[in-house]
């Protein structure tokens, strides 16, 4: 069967493409202001005499209050809908931001930073459940897949971005225009209630949910306590731990390992993120048309776990390098939206922001415990462990889907 580009990338009818670009560019934003700081941390080492575990403790910051407030802003999307959590999770990243921008206080930019996390936890939950409501069901894949294409879009774009206006008017103001930037397109979203609005969706959903709680059945939280649900929140843990650990470690590793300079072992973790956002396309397409997601992304976690291996074998050819580090991000993204339709399958009527919010939670966790590890690892010199680690984590994720699979058989089984 060919694939067209078309079918990838503009399957949708116009009302529906209106939604997913909007939604899609605020995720972008999202990803886009995780990696602002780190191009200027030398700037704000020399400036502000400030540590790199200061400077690290800034982004930790961040991550903890993204992963405490994700399930409280899914439960909000349910209630209130995707599309004003969605404006307020923005405008509060925004802000922040441009806020860091301006205080002179470090513990003003740790609160700021927190403030920062407490808005990027609106996305997934937000955007899924938009997502969900507005696009055909034979089109979620794609559109799943063109969400988190934008996310890499803006880990690509921030590096430059930042480098580029610190050097027209400092890291200062750098901040305050992309801070200023992320707030003007919350109120261009304000603008687009018809295409991001959900409300029909959590109308029916409150009417079955009455009619299943009228009948006996469980509501609310309690429908979220079943073993898809979290065998799920495990998978997305292990996805985190072995993408954090390609993205915290890699370059070490092949610096030590293969012999590449710092400017080449950048460049092939560069070229792994570009593969990777070209794999979440095709995983678009072959969601939207496969029936078995557990084994499409098993076989998808397996071929990335085949070229991770062996990575971790010292004095690899650079091309080697390349194209093993191509192939593992382009097998990685190709599951990404296959597992996030798995998600919204498993998600009980009018809980899809909740549910996402959960089982995403599992990224902080990963991306937590990742760096911790792999960094032990690398200080008792073993770098190759960082590549057998991750195609490990990636192994185990594939044991996992099994157990999805199982659950959900388990679970089909007691409603008949």
């Amino acid at each position: 069967m060919s694939i067209s580009a078309s079918s990838l990338i503009v399957p949708f009818p116009s009302g529906e493409r209106r939604t997913v670009g909007l939604v899609s560019t605020a995720h972008g934003f999202s990803h886009f202001y995780m990696l602002v700081l780190p191009p200027v941390f030398p700037l704000l080492h020399g400036e502000l005499g400030l540590s790199y575990a200061s400077l690290g403790l800034l982004l930790s910051v961040y991550a903890l209050f993204t992963g405490l407030m994700q399930v409280p802003m899914g439960m909000l999307v349910d209630r209130v809908g995707g599309r004003a959590i969605l404006i307020l999770g923005l405008g509060l990243n925004a802000t922040a931001i441009l806020l860091v921008g301006l205080v002179p206080s470090y513990w003003a930019m740790l609160v700021f930073m927190a403030m920062a996390g407490a808005g990027n936890a609106v996305f997934h939950p937000a955007d899924y459940a938009i997502l969900s409501a507005r696009v055909g069901e034979g089109r979620t894949g794609r559109a799943f897949s063109l969400h988190l294409f934008a996310g890499y879009i803006g880990w690509m774009l921030a590096p430059p971005a930042v480098l580029l206006l610190t050097t027209l008017g400092g890291w200062r103001i750098a901040l305050m225009v992309l801070g200023g930037l992320g707030i003007a397109y919350a109120g261009l979203l304000a603008l687009q209630r018809e295409s991001l609005c959900d409300a029909q969706e959590r109308r029916e959903a409150r009417e079955a949910t009455a009619r299943d709680k009228a009948n006996g059945g469980r509501a609310g939280f309690a429908l979220l306590m079943n073993p898809v649900i979290a065998v799920l929140f495990m998978f997305y843990v292990i996805i985190a731990l072995a993408g954090n650990g390609i993205k915290s470690f890699s370059v070490v590793a092949l610096v030590d390992l293969h012999g590449l300079n710092l400017t080449g072992a950048n460049m092939a973790l560069t070229a792994y993120f570009v593969a990777a956002a070209v794999g979440t396309l095709l995983g678009g397409w072959v969601a939207d048309r496969v029936v078995r997601h557990e084994r499409a992304t098993a076989g998808a976690f397996a071929l990335s776990a085949a070229c991770v291996l062996p990575l971790g074998f010292a004095g690899l050819p650079v091309m080697a390098v390349f194209m093993l580090m191509v192939l593992a991000g382009f097998f990685i993204a190709v599951a990404a939206p296959l597992r996030d339709v798995m998600v919204r399958q498993a998600a009980p009527r009018g809980s899809i922001g909740t549910t996402f919010g959960l089982v995403t939670t599992g990224f902080s966790v990963g991306f937590a415990v990742a760096p911790v590890l792999l960094g032990w690892v690398v200080d008792l010199g073993h770098p190759g462990l960082v590549f057998w680690a991750v195609a490990g984590f990636t192994l185990l994720g594939v044991l996992t889907l099994a157990g999805v699979h199982s659950a959900r058989g388990a679970s089909r089984r007691r409603v008949a």
